[in-house]
């Protein structure tokens, strides 16, 4: 038994020395979203999307990522006016246009994040990810994937990955799991991450740049300007029950 388990090791280190390490992945970011409207507007009721979704790539090598938008600026956008009986709503969900690169060997991350029309450059700490393996194991295209839970419970986030391809990194900051994460669930499937297309190929070192322009700040400095801005604003940012929340009140015109 100790021989098969040697030889099944073995075969299992050749195929991760002549697996790709680079390339592109295209992912779909899925929202739940959770919109109070007055029960009396019904048809504002059923103009409005129950979820909005947006379209990401990430660039990678074994040393750094890069994570961004894949589709036109504005793609994912919900932008919708309603009018009855003298009441008018305008609905407007703008899905923001940043740019995040990951340092894999020194675990930094600089985020270019667009907040409320303003840019702000963010650097850190990459996300710091204990997971727990389940043994599950399912099949994503072309990749056997294995399912793993984040240990920090408050945001009930549940991977699958890949060690086909042996990269430890996956989308919006997600990694330090034995391979690629190609399919995340958060927030019990409020928000969900799903691979929809994989390029192996070679990535050139100048293919990766880490992005520019905006206020420079720490993560902790942005924290408490987002938190002030969505507490003044009245919406409820991830959390329990997942999604977004957000309440819509009709106003007459004079």
């Amino acid at each position: 038994m100790k021989h098969i388990i040697l030889l099944a090791t073995a075969l299992f280190a050749c195929t991760q020395a002549g697996a790709q390490t680079s390339g592109e992945i295209t992912y779909r970011e899925t929202v739940q979203l959770k919109i109070e409207i007055p029960e009396a507007d019904e048809k504002l009721k059923q103009m409005i999307p129950p979820a909005q979704h947006d379209d990401k790539k990430l660039i990678f090598t074994e040393t750094e990522t890069l994570y961004e938008a894949a589709g036109k600026p504005g793609a994912g956008d919900i932008d919708m006016k309603h009018e009855d009986d003298g009441n008018q709503v305008h609905f407007v969900m703008k899905m923001p246009q940043n740019t995040l690169y990951t340092n894999l060997d020194e675990e930094t991350i600089i985020n270019k994040k667009e907040f409320f029309g303003r840019d702000f450059l963010v650097t850190g700490k990459a996300r710091d990810c204990k997971w727990k393996l389940t043994g599950e194991q399912k099949t994503i295209g072309n990749y056997v994937c294995q399912k793993a839970i984040l240990q920090d419970t408050s945001e009930n986030t549940v991977a699958w990955f890949s060690p086909q391809i042996p990269v430890s990194a996956g989308p919006a900051g997600y990694g330090k799991l034995p391979g690629m994460i190609l399919e995340m669930e958060m927030e019990n499937g409020q928000r969900t991450i799903a691979v929809t297309g994989i390029n192996l190929k070679k990535v050139s070192k100048g293919d990766i740049k880490a992005p520019e322009g905006g206020k420079k700040m720490t993560q902790e400095e942005f924290k408490v300007i987002q938190d002030e801005k969505l507490k003044e604003m009245g919406v409820e940012m991830g959390g329990k029950g997942g999604g977004i929340r957000i309440q819509i009140t009709s106003e007459e015109r004079n």
